[in-house]
């Protein structure tokens, strides 16, 4: 599949929402162990819940395109707790299969790291421990790892752990 040579990436609003969605339940379904959402509780929320979660600012979803197409996506989330309003989260890094290979995940989450950087002071990341791709891109960016939970998500009966991360941004 020949391909655009280098996708735009932007932050997602809520005109957005069926695009993010399609996106978002194909991550989900195609690698239910890398997410702590399922397809089964994502596909219920309603596309005005999505818009909503969409325009929440400074929470945000940044996306990549090719070629008007949304190829791959990450979230940065605000905590809402007053005393821990200083740390953000990145979340929901996805890029579709046809696109990997093409530093578009690293690309997302240096998006996401500088976006944080004018919000909060850490940003913390969850990794499956054996997502050996994923480990490598955060660990290179600068995460550390703070924890590991054992037994972190079950699917379909596998129990998978989870490595907790985290950036100082200051």
């Amino acid at each position: 599949m020949a391909h655009a040579p280098d996708p735009s990436i932007r932050i997602l609003n809520g005109s957005d929402a069926e695009t993010f969605h399609a996106l978002r339940l194909h991550g989900l379904r195609s690698a239910p162990e890398a997410f702590g959402s399922s397809y089964e509780e994502e596909r219920e929320l309603g596309i005005e819940e999505i818009r909503r979660r969409l325009d929440d600012r400074p929470n945000a979803v940044f996306g990549a395109f090719a070629d008007g197409v949304l190829v791959g996506m990450a979230g940065f989330a605000m905590s809402t707790k007053v005393k821990q309003r200083h740390k953000g989260l990145l979340w929901g890094v996805f890029v579709d299969n046809d696109w990997r290979g093409h530093n578009l995940g690293k690309r997302l989450t240096e998006t996401v790291i500088d976006y944080a950087h004018l919000h909060v002071d850490t940003l913390h990341a969850t990794v499956m421990a054996a997502n050996i791709s994923a480990r490598t891109l955060y660990l290179g960016l600068g995460f550390t790892v703070f924890g590991l939970e054992k037994d972190a998500l079950r699917v379909d009966g596998q129990s998978y752990d989870d490595e907790l991360l985290r950036l100082d941004l200051r």
